[in-house]
């Protein structure tokens, strides 16, 4: 290195922000002769950069160490000129995770509308970094990547960039051991669009960590956008650097949730007519087989894939897919307790635990703790019994089916109240012992 240079950033630590110094200064490439200074910025955009905001603290601190040198900025010399080799650093967005085949829901209403928002203001938008963060399956590499597909739709020229944790990981380590690791930094900062999946990978990973941390200021303070997804929320990430946590927390942090009884019901029907499954499923099939398979997406499209199996090997025609059908086809997931409970023994059952009659079940009446005995009922009756929705809404008073499906998704909800939970367990204890 220049002796001068390395006078001049000992000097710069001290006058120009961190932040700044780690990104656009240190990494800089120099040339000195006897008449000149050169720094050599690795693309335009450090170039830029430079000579708009930091060059006259540099020309400050190369006229306190030597009064004769003039300064130049220029760009490095491209020493890797067939880029073919970089392919390996980045994967290809999936064709199918666009906002189009998204099922929206309560579950991830808000996430969806800040990454298409994102998508549309790319180099604009207040929610830099962005991250979604959740259990598996819930679809949040599906929504960072439809922001990608958005994002090259409206601007093709813009540079998006997906790459797993872990790619990125196997990136630096190779990139060590070849002594490439500025190149392989470069590649990443020149995204318009970084995302990235499962950045709670990088915990405990030092210097991928480290080198992660400058390409995240580089692209932060040159506008680029940032996406990452995240299996819990960035603060609670253990053996994550803390400037690292300080900067993931500073942007817009969304967590999705698993989605509830209707937008499950809905993804099976949107799945089930794509051309990789087309099968014909009905509302109803849909709304029984979203009330046993509660956990993620991926599971449900495990359970539509083995019910398309069921039905093709056994040469079951379509039109007779029954419960009967669906239940001996994912045995191991729906598990049924019981069935073709009568429906007249559900509503005594739920009205004595309730210290009701059947009477006030099928009345119009809104006091909460009978709402709850109802929507109780009607929840257990489409559990338990063999009527569609509709019959079992004229078994509480002629309602509806769209009243049905808010019943089971409200106790569905209330699950999570641990006596309500447990008033559903007695009260199906006490059916199986009829």
């Amino acid at each position: 290195m220049s002796k001068t240079w390395a006078q001049c950033l000992d000097t710069l630590k001290d006058t120009v922000p961190l932040a700044e110094y780690s990104v656009w200064i240190h990494p800089l490439k120099v040339i000195e002769n006897q008449h000149t200074l050169t720094l050599l910025a690795p693309n335009t955009q450090v170039k830029n950069y430079l000579s708009k905001n930091l060059k006259t603290q540099i020309k400050n601190a190369v006229a306190q160490h030597n009064k004769n040198l003039k300064i130049f900025i220029s760009l490095a010399p491209d020493t890797n000129p067939d880029k073919s080799n970089y392919k390996k650093h980045s994967t290809p967005l999936f064709e199918d995770y666009t906002f189009d085949n998204l099922v929206l829901g309560g579950a991830n209403q808000m996430a969806y509308a800040a990454t298409k928002q994102i998508a549309e203001n790319i180099h604009g938008s207040p929610y830099n970094p962005f991250i979604i963060y959740g259990g598996s399956g819930l679809g949040k590499t599906h929504l960072m990547q439809a922001a990608g597909h958005l994002a090259k739709a409206k601007n093709p020229n813009l540079k998006v960039m997906y790459v797993p944790l872990m790619d990125f990981v196997r990136n630096i380590t190779s990139s060590l051991r070849h002594n490439s690791i500025e190149s392989v930094k470069a590649f990443y900062q020149s995204a318009d669009l970084l995302l990235v999946d499962d950045i709670h990978l990088i915990a405990g990973k030092e210097k991928s960590q480290e080198e992660f941390f400058h390409i995240f200021n580089f692209l932060f303070n040159g506008k680029k956008q940032i996406i990452f997804t995240c299996d819990q929320s960035p603060k609670k990430i253990k053996s994550l650097e803390e400037r690292l946590k300080t900067r993931f927390s500073q942007g817009l942090n969304l967590h999705l949730t698993p989605p509830e009884l209707e937008m499950r019901a809905a993804i099976l029907l949107k799945k089930s007519q794509n051309e990789k499954i087309n099968i014909n499923l009905t509302e109803d099939l849909a709304l029984y087989m979203a009330g046993h398979i509660t956990s993620n997406v991926r599971d449900l499209e495990g359970a539509l894939l083995k019910l398309k199996a069921f039905v093709d090997f056994s040469k079951i025609n379509q039109s007779f897919i029954s419960k009967e059908v669906v239940e001996t086809a994912l045995g191991d997931l729906i598990k049924p307790i019981m069935k073709n409970i009568d429906i007249n023994d559900i509503q005594k059952e739920v009205a004595k635990h309730y210290a009701l009659t059947v009477s006030d079940l099928s009345s119009k009446s809104r006091k909460q703790h009978l709402v709850l005995a109802r929507q109780m009922a009607i929840y257990i009756s489409h559990e338990l019994s063999s009527l569609a929705l509709s019959k079992i809404g004229k078994q509480f008073g002629n309602r509806d089916h769209t009243t049905v499906i808010h019943a089971i998704k409200k106790i569905e909800e209330k699950f999570e109240n641990p006596d309500i939970k447990d008033d559903y367990d007695l009260i199906k204890l006490k059916l199986a012992n009829l």
